[in-house]
């Protein structure tokens, strides 16, 4: 090759890559020209200048607009499995299966439990995935089209409150977990809480792609962990062991431990398409529905069921149980199993175990602030990246205070908000499947942002709120019991859900006739 074709070639290279750069700078001048004052002598707004921003383009920009076909660049529906995978393989999951002696289980029973609810609340989140996918929605403003633009606000609200209330037990569990592996407990539960915390915002801050690069690597150490934890622990009267007969569950126990997983589970429909937005539109829904339904299985269960097994054997296992009565979180016991067989090298798995909150409370944080910018429509105009720094300033100081005060008040009203979740997803299921008779053509993309287009919601929040009749009696918490709930168990998700169902699609068809919309 000649020098001129050489530099030709440089040139064509030099220019192929401004194209490149152009074409984002385009996309950050859409977010921020808006709002920026390019000339002004203001220091402040000088830094938030859109050519000062564009060096940081690794950074996902994106608000709650929906995005083109021709953004949805992920081709592999394995990313999004891993992303939940690595969302439900973590401390917060064992230390949840530690309550099965508290709700009357032993293992086994626990174990088919856990599992057959499990098999039926998991498809909820899975099916959720397809609207971002197939309709490039963020999932709040997917809620739109049935709740309306000034009803959507609710549970995108709710789904907030949710995951800052989850990030908090997240930050709790890890936290004391990291004391456990300090010597003696020298190091304070706020330190542990503080470094996961901060983990869960830098990734969050940075966006999906970092999250899906994380979350397909970070998962594997943790599963690794918890088996070596499994391993040492070892079988018989003095490791994991079952009772050859076990006392049945009454089915008040049954139902509480099902309303329990409801709210783990169904809870991430309010997020699924934020997650699986960037996923190729013309890929297969049913593969993305069915790895997504095999990653949720698979997950979170096997972890549940590790920590009802170390639960139930602490019980007849002294060391164990004074390890547990101690401290209610699992990181003495599974410091005491691995430390004591490993040395130095079971604490650090140990810490391993402790550092996964971390990958559920990041995918809630970059999921909370789409929910704030939903909720509150002016805040669209700011970065994306801007808000996971709200919802740490909320998480780190309640987890602190809430590690001492009120743990157990923040555990109930988790349980409560998760009513909520039942009642969001049979709207969106009755609109999509009986209204829209499962047509992604029905949806109009182009009007996700025109109140005067939208459905007014009214039939979505009135179904909601009158479904409420029938969900408080059969309530069966801690803090209150319903009339009927006190007889027959929790049932207020099932019946939530299907209220609603059924309520919406007799008022939404009476609700397009008034307003033709």
């Amino acid at each position: 090759m000649t020098r001129q074709e050489k530099e030709q070639t440089h040139a064509e290279a030099e220019e192929h890559g401004e194209h490149g750069r152009t074409s984002m700078g385009e996309k950050l001048d859409q977010v921020l020209e808006p709002h920026l004052d390019e000339k002004s002598d203001n220091k402040l707004v000088g830094m938030l200048n859109k050519r000062h921003w564009r060096r940081f383009a690794w950074l996902e920009w994106g608000n709650i607009d929906p995005i083109k076909p021709e953004e949805q660049q992920m081709r592999h529906p394995y990313v999004i499995a891993l992303i939940w995978v690595s969302m439900n393989l973590n401390v917060l999951s064992f230390s949840t299966g530690m309550v099965a002696p508290d709700m009357g289980f032993e293992f086994r029973y626990f174990s088919y439990t856990t599992l057959g609810f499990l098999i039926g609340w998991a498809i909820f989140p899975a099916a959720f995935t397809i609207f971002g996918h197939k309709l490039g929605m963020r999932q709040m403003v997917h809620a739109r089209y049935s709740f309306g633009y000034f009803g959507a606000p609710v549970p995108a609200l709710l789904t907030a409150l949710t995951g800052l209330g989850y990030g908090i037990l997240n930050a709790i569990v890890a936290g004391e977990t990291l004391q456990a592996v300090s010597p003696h407990g020298s190091m304070s539960a706020t330190v542990g809480i503080v470094i996961v915390t901060v983990m869960a915002l830098a990734v969050s801050f940075c966006g999906i792609r970092v999250l899906n690069v994380l979350d397909m690597v970070f998962w594997l150490p943790v599963l690794i962990s918890f088996a070596i934890l499994a391993g040492e622990a070892k079988t018989g009267p003095e490791g994991l062991h079952v009772l050859p007969q076990e006392p049945r569950p009454t089915a008040r126990n049954v139902l509480g431990l099902g309303s329990l997983l409801s709210g783990f589970y169904v809870s991430y429909a309010s997020m699924s398409s934020d997650i699986s937005m960037y996923y190729h539109r013309d890929r297969s829904s049913w593969l993305l529905f069915v790895i997504s339904w095999i990653a949720l299985l698979f997950s979170a269960p096997p972890i549940l069921m590790l920590g009802a097994a170390f639960a139930t054997s602490s019980q007849r296992v002294p060391a164990w149980n004074d390890a547990v009565s101690n401290n209610p979180s699992p990181g003495p016991l599974m410091n005491l199993v691995l430390s004591t067989h490993l040395g130095n090298f079971g604490k650090f798995l140990t810490v391993l175990i402790a550092l996964s909150a971390a990958s559920n409370m990041m995918t809630s944080f970059y999921s909370i602030g789409l929910c704030f910018q939903t909720a509150l429509p002016p805040l669209r105009i700011l970065p994306r990246f801007l808000f996971p720094l709200a919802a740490t300033a909320i998480v780190l100081p309640l987890a602190i205070v809430g590690q001492t005060s009120f743990y157990s008040t923040l555990s109930n009203f988790l349980s409560v908000i998760g009513y909520w979740s039942a009642l969001y997803v049979g709207v969106v299921i009755a609109d999509f499947v009986v209204i829209r008779r499962c047509r992604m053509s029905s949806y109009d993309v182009s009007i996700w942002n025109d109140w005067r287009q939208l459905p007014p919601g009214i039939a979505a929040m009135t179904s909601c709120v009158l479904s409420l009749g029938l969900v408080v009696p059969f309530m069966d918490q801690a803090w209150f019991t319903g009339p009927l709930g006190k007889h027959v168990g929790d049932l207020g998700f099932e019946l939530g859900l299907a209220v609603t169902f059924v309520l919406y699609c007799v008022l939404r068809p009476v609700e397009q006739r008034l307003f033709r919309r």
